[in-house]
């Protein structure tokens, strides 16, 4: 590969990488608005989540895809709680995506 082509290939991953960070903090944040979980717990139990559906595409059984659930919250939450969370969760959520 070229240095363009490998570039072209490095930004792809960080993005990739910084997309995953959002959707972490932006499914995170509702469970720590909710009180149902701490932050840190909170981008644990989503970061497993996303790293269990990874492996579910290669599960032909289909097994891990149900037993894969989507972490929701409790109780409805403010938006505007939940939007503030997300931009308070994202330097971490950024760090759990650096290890999927």
């Amino acid at each position: 590969m070229g240095i363009g082509s490998t570039l072209a290939v490095e930004e792809a991953e960080e993005q990739y990488r910084e997309d995953c960070a959002k959707q972490i903090a932006r499914t995170a944040a509702p469970l720590v608005a909710a009180g149902d979980m701490g932050r840190d717990d909170a981008i644990r139990t989503v970061t497993e989540w996303l790293r269990q559906g990874s492996e579910a595409e290669g599960d032909v059984t289909g097994v891990v895809s149900v037993q894969n659930k989507f972490p929701t919250p409790s109780k409805e939450v403010a938006t505007k709680q939940v939007a503030a969370i997300v931009h308070d969760l994202l330097d971490a959520a950024r760090a759990a995506a650096d290890t999927l």
